[in-house]
């Protein structure tokens, strides 16, 4: 998409009114308001009260399902997700079970846990959905530049690959589901997940090379690369820092009414 020239009148550049969307909104913050506000929410949600929780869980699993599904994740991810915390949050509750909790207060407890969970992994799935990898890296590399000086791009570019690589790997994961399901109908349980990660790890190792030559290539192995630039500088902030001011006066509250949330596996 080509921008448009600098002498295009205003309105020849926006033909018509662009109606709001929530996935495009997120798109054009600030990433490093965006990435401090994860970090910052991370902490709190975890200690939110039960009834919080799960008010921040769906407010997340919106969000997501607003971003997720037009980015490179696709609508595969959050089912996958939700199914990962599902299993986690049953494993939780049989081994308290075993461990001699009674099961009404151990299916309570990795009930809470499995929304934290998965407020968590929404909250990363659309800070990631919402978020270039490149964009993601310059957050980074701006927060790190006083600490580490001219080496903060290394962490960078370490950053960016691993946000590169969730969504590819996300997505041989499924192919590999599907193949093993129309090629393999009869291959015993046992087998399965040491088929799928030898098959997982192969697929992500052949396409490493291709990665390294195309930050070679595009010169992202350079300090220069990763020169923090940013569109709309700020932009987001006041959202963010309201919506963790929040979260903070539900915990101050929750402290001061004497709930103490238990922090499980």
């Amino acid at each position: 998409m080509t921008a448009p020239r600098p002498d295009t009148p205003p309105a020849a550049a926006s033909p018509g009114p662009v109606r709001f969307s929530p996935g495009r909104a997120l798109a054009d913050m600030d990433p490093r308001v965006k990435l401090a506000a994860a970090l910052c929410l991370g902490p709190i949600i975890w200690r939110l009260d039960p009834g919080a929780t799960v008010l921040s869980t769906l407010a997340l699993a919106l969000l997501a399902f607003l971003t997720a599904p037009g980015s490179s994740f696709g609508p595969a991810a959050l089912r996958g997700n939700a199914v990962f915390v599902l299993l986690w949050a049953a494993a939780k509750a049989l081994f308290d079970i075993w461990g001699g909790v009674a099961p009404p207060t151990a299916l309570t407890e990795s009930a809470v846990f499995g929304a934290r969970l998965l407020c968590l992994i929404c909250l990363g799935l659309v800070l990631a959905a919402s978020t270039s990898p490149r964009q993601m890296g310059a957050a980074l590399s701006y927060a790190l530049t006083p600490v580490l000086g001219r080496r903060a791009w290394k962490a960078a570019l370490a950053l960016a690959l691993l946000v590169h690589n969730l969504p590819l790997a996300w997505t041989a994961g499924a192919a590999i589901r599907r193949t093993m399901r129309l090629r393999c109908p009869d291959l015993p349980f046992s087998r399965k997940p040491g088929l799928f990660a030898t098959a997982l790890l192969r697929a992500v190792s052949l396409t490493a090379y291709d990665r390294t030559m195309a930050v070679a290539a595009r010169n992202l192995d350079r300090p220069e690369a990763w020169r923090p630039v940013f569109v709309h500088p700020w932009r987001g902030a006041l959202p963010c820092a309201l919506a963790v001011a929040l979260a903070a006066v539900l915990v101050w509250l929750e402290s001061a009414l004497g709930y103490a949330p238990a922090v499980g596996m």
